[in-house]
């Protein structure tokens, strides 16, 4: 096993290049991914929008003039037309509800306002088309809990989402499903691959590589709602591993790649991938 370490050259390696829509799912470090491919894009000098469909802890790294708190689709379109000197093209976009342990905590915008972003999107790229506009959205959450389950109503894709990503933290290894499975209760419900399986599972039973095999295959669990989008699992956090659980994850992703997915092992603290 090799690591590939990355500095702005992640995207490609996910495949990501020609994505324009891009939305989020999961647990294990969805915000963090989706802000390191939003600097990436931005560095390279794609405009880049990140938002939410659900809900997100307002950035903390732009200034503040790169902030939409409010439904202005003119200040969106000005962000990106008319960027100063040396400034990344690089905003995001949330409306304020609530500030939770001195951070601002930001909803989607409506779903109107998102066609509207989406429909923008599709112009100014036609007028740009080397340097097209790139939307980055969550779309759902976690708990920060490293794997989930989405219930009635999720994921919320953001409009015409052409890239969909499943985040898996590989921190739920070896520890109870209970404790790191955010909407547990829903796992009855999981999947029809193996229900004799499902049904076996105890409180106390703990994740393996079988359970998160099932968990990325299930129509109810990372490949709900997947139609036509281009999909890829990131199983992050790989810097947690010992060599013994990293051979198993490989393992885990040349089995998924069998069945037509497209996974891929990182960390994105440390900056890495696994050839």
């Amino acid at each position: 096993m090799n690591k590939y370490f990355f500095n702005h050259d992640l995207s490609p390696l996910l495949g990501l290049a020609d994505s324009q829509i891009i939305t989020f799912l999961g647990g294990g470090g969805k915000t963090s991914l989706m802000n390191t491919l939003g600097k990436e894009f931005a560095s390279h000098g794609y405009p880049t929008l990140l938002t939410t469909t659900t809900h997100i802890m307002k950035p903390d790294f732009l200034s503040d003039e790169s902030y939409i708190e409010n439904e202005d689709l003119g200040q969106l379109a000005n962000i990106f037309t008319n960027l100063k000197k040396n400034t990344l093209p690089l905003a995001a976009l949330g409306i304020p509800e609530k500030v939770v342990n001195s951070n601002v905590k930001w909803r989607s915008p409506s779903s109107d306002f998102c066609e509207k972003i989406a429909e923008f999107s599709k112009k100014f790229s036609t007028k740009n088309p080397y340097k097209f506009l790139k939307i980055l959205c969550e779309g759902d959450g976690s708990k920060r809990l490293p794997i989930k389950l989405p219930k009635d109503g999720e994921p919320v894709f953001f409009p015409k989402t052409d890239t969909v990503i499943g985040v898996i933290g590989l921190s739920c290894l070896g520890k109870p499903i209970k404790e790191t499975l955010f909407r547990y209760e829903l796992l009855p419900n999981l999947t029809s691959l193996d229900n004799y399986f499902i049904k076996s599972l105890q409180s106390t039973d703990i994740v393996t590589t079988d359970f998160l095999y099932r968990l990325c295959l299930s129509e109810k669990g990372l490949r709900k709602n997947i139609t036509s989008q281009k999909f890829c699992i990131i199983f992050n956090q790989a810097d947690i591993l010992d060599e013994k659980a990293l051979a198993e994850v490989i393992t885990l992703r040349n089995q998924l790649q069998t069945k037509g997915i497209c996974p891929h092992i990182i960390s994105v603290k440390n900056n890495y991938i696994i050839n």
